[in-house]
């Protein structure tokens, strides 16, 4: 018995290592062949197909396994985007790098959370993420696309959050939260504020990244949002001061630091 105790823990050691490898090799192809095409197409398709098994299972369940899988496919979208953004023209930069390792760290340690903690993790990385995308390849779009994905994006990363809580009826929250994605994007549309990371260096290994405003404000909505949410599930409808008057004064700050401090308007009305 304890020789097939031992057997069964080697195996699950096994599984678990086998199983971190493939997927920080999905993050690393999926760069490789960003870089050795300079095309960002590669890259989603192999994200794409890393979730067959959305389709796995009967028709019928496509539709709510999609649903269940968005804040997964939302960051994994993003990222290899991302990672051709960093440097369109092709070749490797540091930004690349990084983000490789963030999607690596994505799939092998912040994906596999199952705690409230967890969830809330991961939806605060679909909406940053998302909604800095968004905000990179739509600026030249019509704002209309920029306002859908948005809401897909808010709808996913809320539904993730209130899915781990004890209200099971939260469709309306999710549209609600849906909407404020969509309205704060079309005002950040219209007054357009990033921060440069690094010094452009053209053809060097580092080069110039820029974060908009819009993915800092989502997050930090999102966050301010899901607090009070949880407040009144606990407390009968009612949102205690006690539970989001640390999260509100935090998020404010950094709101007022960001928009008096730091904030060079272009705007592109």
């Amino acid at each position: 018995m304890a020789d097939y105790v031992i057997l069964r823990r080697g195996r699950n050691a096994l599984s678990t290592a086998t199983h971190a490898m493939l997927n920080i090799g999905l993050a690393v192809m999926s760069t490789i062949l960003t870089v050795v095409s300079a095309n960002w197409v590669f890259a989603i398709l192999l994200v794409l197909l890393s979730k067959w098994r959305i389709l796995a299972v009967r028709p019928r369940y496509w539709w709510l396994n999609v649903k269940a899988n968005l804040v997964d496919l939302t960051v994994g979208i993003s990222l290899a985007i991302l990672v051709y953004l960093a440097n369109p023209a092709g070749g490797l930069n540091l930004w690349q790098i990084i983000l490789t390792i963030i999607y690596a760290v994505w799939l092998v340690v912040i994906k596999p959370l199952s705690t409230t903690r967890g969830a809330e993790l991961q939806a605060l990385f679909a909406i940053f993420f998302g909604s800095f995308v968004v905000s990179l390849i739509t600026a030249q779009l019509d704002p209309i696309v920029g306002v859908i994905v948005c809401f897909i994006i808010g709808y996913g990363a809320t539904r993730h959050v209130l899915m781990q809580g004890d209200d099971h009826d939260f469709t309306l929250t999710t549209f609600i939260f849906g909407m404020m994605m969509s309205e704060l994007y079309w005002i950040c549309y219209h007054w357009t504020i990033a921060y440069q990371l690094g010094r452009g260096m053209e053809g060097g290994f580092i080069t110039g990244f820029s974060i908009p405003q819009f993915p800092i404000i989502a997050t930090i909505m999102l966050f301010v949002f899901s607090r009070g949410y949880k407040s009144a599930v606990r407390h009968d409808g009612k949102i205690r001061i006690d539970d989001i008057l640390a999260p509100a004064l935090f998020s404010a700050l950094i709101m007022i630091f960001m928009v008096f401090f730091y904030s060079v308007p272009n705007f592109n009305i």
